[in-house]
């Protein structure tokens, strides 16, 4: 039961999560209310403290016990920024209570992990929504192109996605990256395996687009920038070739690359190349560019709980300035369509175009890109 006609979210995850942002994007929905944080009893200590810190920045309750909290009738959505390591778990847990889960990405850490959250929603039904680009203006846009016709038939796909954060030119010069063939932990203070963090949203681009079922990887990773990565044994930048059915070829990049590496957030580009021409997108395209004699971008103080600059809370900490080279035209509305689309999924009782099972099928790739990077060989799905 619906209570006051809104739907009821239930947070997982603190400050140094997603779900700083996230939180806010539900409150500013107004068929959305935020009930409170949660997690398990036996989750990692300074989670449960980051998240009573979240919770009680929002004044919001701290339920310390997730399945008390999942009891709750006033819960009907969790959105779920747990560690990567424990999505698989919780987000099934979530499912099994009957409540629709929204998933940070990427949704979970292995195929496995992704299988205990599809099982449990095929039991129940509900709706899950992984976070991704492609409800940005830029994303759409591509796919009316697509759709169009205007290239013909799609015969390869390229997509690059880049975070300019951190501060790069540590990495040590001349090591030759050793990939291993299994990702054993995600979560580190100072550093993300980049390819998957940030290359999700590539690989998740193109699966959307293409509406096909990738069959063959090649991937490789490297240290190029950073040694916070380095030292984690996690790559900063990765790059994969996928073969699709219909023989579409798909290339993606995605990485960390520094904060003065680009004028905005880093690069977003498809390049669609059909049978009857090629067009590239540009998710930057639309912009004022600004020239004023103001001082120009400088990178901030490392944070010692976040040197590359992932989240809200500490970029807040040190004050650090944005960047004001480029303006968005045209895109303020982006990041809210995301969570819009996924409350008028639960709303109308239809799948979201992200759903935990099409969202899956970027984590099989991309742990498969992983073991190509470890074997130097071509990866049959």
């Amino acid at each position: 039961m619906q209570q006051n006609g809104k739907y009821g979210v239930l947070l997982l995850g603190g400050h140094r999560t997603h779900q700083e942002n996230y939180a806010s994007n539900f409150a500013q929905d107004a068929r959305c209310r935020l009930v409170a944080f949660a997690d398990e009893p036996d989750a990692p200590s300074e989670r449960i403290e980051l998240a009573r810190s979240l919770a009680e920045s929002r004044n919001l309750p701290f339920i310390p016990d997730l399945d008390a909290a999942l009891a709750r009738e006033d819960v009907h959505i969790v959105s779920l920024c747990t560690e990567v390591e424990r999505r698989g778990k919780v987000g099934a847990k979530c499912a099994e209570a009957g409540k629709h889960v929204y998933l940070d990405k990427p949704m979970a850490l292995n195929p496995e992990d992704t299988n205990k959250i599809i099982d449990a929603v095929a039991k129940t039904g509900v709706r899950t929504q992984m976070f991704s680009n492609i409800h940005s203006t830029w994303a759409r846009t591509v796919q009316q192109a697509l759709v169009s016709g205007r290239i013909g038939e799609l015969q390869a796909i390229h997509c690059d996605v880049l975070f300019s954060k951190g501060h790069p030119g540590t990495a040590p010069v001349g090591e030759k990256r050793i990939q291993k063939p299994t990702l054993e932990r995600y979560s580190f203070v100072e550093a993300k395996p980049e390819m998957f963090d940030v290359g999700v949203y590539a690989v998740s681009m193109v699966n959307w687009l293409t509406q096909k079922r990738v069959q063959r990887v090649f991937g490789g990773t490297a240290n190029y920038f950073f040694k916070e990565h380095r030292d984690c044994g996690l790559e900063d930048f990765g790059a994969l070739v996928l073969t699709l059915e219909d023989g579409i070829t798909a290339t993606i990049v995605g990485g960390r690359y520094g904060w003065q590496s680009h004028a905005q957030g880093g690069v977003r580009k498809v390049h669609l190349v059909g049978t009857e021409g090629t067009l590239t997108f540009d998710a930057s395209a639309n912009r004022l560019e600004v020239f004023a004699a103001e001082p120009a971008f400088e990178p901030p103080t490392p944070h010692p709980l976040d040197p590359m600059g992932m989240w809200s809370s500490t970029q807040a900490e040190i004050k650090m300035q944005p960047k004001q080279q480029w303006i968005d035209v045209g895109s303020g509305d982006d990041g809210q369509r995301e969570f819009s689309a996924f409350i008028d999924c639960v709303e109308n009782g239809v799948e979201s175009e992200m759903n935990a099972e099409f969202a899956a099928h970027s984590v099989e790739i991309i742990c498969a890109g992983y073991r190509s990077a470890a074997t130097g060989e071509v990866i049959s799905l």
